[in-house]
């Protein structure tokens, strides 16, 4: 058991590490920027409409995406996070709150529009906007100079990027059988949500219960099962999603132990509080990740003053977009954090985490739902993602390197 003195020099410690390490997200988001402009090359170049663009996919889900056009007739896309229709047009609302100050300006002039934006408003339907937005003139940014985006980012450490991919509290045997075929597909990582009979949470809530004995035996047998199948070595991670109180993470967190996961992500209902962080952490062996719900880089920030983070799994599409993100990402390098990119998006904000992992140089995996978007061949954005032996193949084409197919788009969107 942890005493308060050291509970408070952990603080301490937490924090002048965080203190050390912005400067290195500060220099590299400059670096960026400097890049970006030597790549401008004399272009003059003027945003003309910034359109929202909401479009369903399979089983009544919705994406929420935008395309910038220009005077000089180059386009750009991009997506903000969304978990639902309801949420979805929350953050469309936001976007044609900041589209109209968007036209004449310089798309070029990201790092001007992110940090004028972020500010102006809160909360994540907001920095959802921001983002989304964001992507898309790096989109422009990257045809504007012939270059794919993550050269504009400080060139590629890698071309082909691990991925993982995660079924979560479904029927076990359903989830199991499908990561028994993705790791016979070449992944190399799976992440699982194992606490099948938890009931779900509003984030952000603070919560006391504590699991029942059926409900750490549930946790047991389904990680037993898990390793029987993949084996005693294969990568896993276990995601709390948010749903348990600090006591109850730690319960559950000593049921895992003997099952060796990489990380316990967002173990708790305070997913980004740097004092439960740090609870959950002082009981057990079991690397600590969050990030998923970081916002913004100041968020990050204090979530990692906890001083215990192994992993962080920032969301391009939610925190404000790639300059933020990699903010983020040199953060955590400066405190010797590796990256594992959320992933619940469409393709596109799949392809503008990708370009982020292409270039990071304490980059572990990218969570990606697959060859086959969540069980359906997604037709909406072209060319697909080459995923092969478990890995994304980047290509070298101009900013995301993707397009909207219009026929579809027109099919699908959501006015």
């Amino acid at each position: 058991m942890p005493t308060r003195r050291k509970f408070i020099k952990d603080a301490v410690v937490g924090a002048a590490a965080v203190s050390a390490a912005m400067p290195l997200a500060q220099t590299h988001a400059a670096s960026a920027e400097l890049k970006l402009q030597a790549a401008r090359q004399g272009v003059k170049i003027k945003i003309v409409s910034a359109e929202p663009l909401l479009v369903s996919y399979p089983g009544g889900g919705v994406w929420v995406l935008t395309r910038i056009r220009t005077d000089q007739g180059v386009d750009g896309i991009g997506e903000g996070f969304c978990e639902s229709a309801a949420s979805g047009r929350a953050v469309r609302a936001e976007l044609l709150k900041i589209a109209p100050s968007l036209i004449g300006t310089d798309p070029l002039s990201i790092n001007a529009y992110v940090q004028k934006f972020k500010h102006l408003g809160k909360g994540r339907f907001w920095t959802s906007a921001v983002a989304a937005l964001e992507i898309a003139l790096w989109d422009i940014a990257g045809k504007v100079a012939g270059k794919p985006i993550y050269d504009l980012l400080g060139g590629a450490l890698r071309t082909r990027i691990p991925v993982y991919q995660t079924w979560g509290a479904f029927n076990l045997e359903k989830s199991i059988e499908k990561m028994a075929a993705a790791k016979a597909r070449g992944v190399q990582m799976l992440k699982c949500d194992p606490f099948v009979t938890l009931p779900w949470r509003t984030v952000g809530l603070r919560i006391q219960d504590l699991p029942r004995p059926e409900d750490l035996k549930a946790t047991e047998r389904y990680l037993a099962r898990l390793r029987g199948v993949l084996g005693e070595d294969y990568k896993i991670g276990c995601d709390g999603h948010w749903r348990m109180s600090v006591e109850g993470a730690k319960q559950m967190a000593k049921v895992m132990e003997p099952f060796k996961p990489v990380f316990f992500e967002e173990p708790t209902s305070l997913p980004n509080s740097p004092d439960d962080l740090k609870a959950v952490a002082a009981y057990t062996s079991i690397p600590i990740s969050t990030g998923e719900h970081f916002e913004t880089l100041e968020q990050a920030a204090s979530a990692l003053s906890s001083g215990v983070v192994s992993f962080i799994q920032p969301e391009v599409t939610w925190n404000c977009g790639i300059l933020e993100t990699v903010k983020m990402t040199s953060l955590a390098e400066g405190m010797g954090i590796r990256i594992a990119t959320h992933g619940h998006v469409s393709p596109l904000g799949i392809r503008a985490a990708s370009h982020i992992n292409a270039v990071i140089p304490n980059f572990f995996f990218q969570e990606h739902p697959g060859v086959s978007w969540q069980d359906w061949p997604e037709t909406l954005f072209e060319p697909a993602d080459r995923v092969e032996d478990g890995q994304v193949i980047l290509s070298d084409a101009p900013g995301l390197g993707l397009r909207l197919n219009e026929a579809e788009l027109r099919k699908r969107q959501i006015t």
